[in-house]
């Protein structure tokens, strides 16, 4: 009885024994697969990126570009706008014709070529503003001298400029257009699209600046 139970327990050690090897083996592949994830390095990004001039600061309208304007930063290249300015070589002395936020990147939209900013006189700034109506483009052309009205929900025009009873306010008189710009993609959603670039002294382009986009009306002035 006492061999029969020794043998008995013998063979049961030797059974819970058998299963060590196979339980150390699991374990020590799990280490090492835990030790591998560990050390590899995280996969690299395959995310293409773009140099692209942002502005480093708000910029008023008629700001003739520095290095001091501008920063260097990367984007996707899926995310960079149409047309963006990637040097600062291309930026540098140029005039930016709207007003610009902090971090907006930089387009050739947003610059004023060097004749239009040769035909600035002393104390005028250029500046972008977007007309309320398509067709009012239709009788402006550089050269031309406009008086601005806001254009409110109720203002209506008369022989070109904003009826007495419409509500039609005189932001500026005697403004000389620049260049006038076609519909740009930006503005495809309003009312008219086309924009106007304009000489105006810097109190006058402050208090244009707080307009709406596209809440202007152009009526031309005649040649004194």
């Amino acid at each position: 009885m006492v061999i029969a139970a020794s043998r008995l327990r013998s063979a049961g050690l030797l059974s819970a024994l058998a299963g060590w090897p196979r339980r150390v083996a699991a374990l020590l592949c799990l280490a090492v697969a835990a030790l591998s994830a560990l050390a590899s390095p995280a996969a690299p990004s395959h995310e293409h990126r773009s140099p692209v001039l942002v502005t480093s600061k708000p910029l008023p309208p008629g700001t003739v570009l520095t290095a001091a304007d501008l920063a260097t930063a990367l984007w996707p290249e899926e995310a960079v706008p149409a047309a963006a300015v990637r040097r600062l070589s291309d930026a540098l002395g140029h005039t930016v014709g709207a007003a610009m936020s902090r971090g907006e990147p930089l387009t050739a939209a947003r610059l004023l070529d060097t004749g239009i900013s040769a035909a600035l006189a002393p104390g005028q700034v250029a500046l972008t503003i977007g007309l309320a109506g398509g067709d009012q483009a239709a009788i402006l052309h550089a050269g031309a001298l406009i008086d601005l009205y806001a254009a409110d929900a109720d203002t209506a025009l008369i022989g070109g400029s904003p009826s007495p009873s419409g509500g039609g306010r005189r932001l500026g008189t005697g403004l000389r257009v620049l260049a006038v710009l076609p519909p740009s993609p930006e503005r495809a959603g309003d009312s008219g699209g086309a924009s106007l670039v304009i000489a105006a002294d810097r109190a006058t382009a402050a208090r244009l600046a707080d307009r709406p986009a596209g809440q202007f009306l152009a009526s031309l002035v005649p040649p004194s």
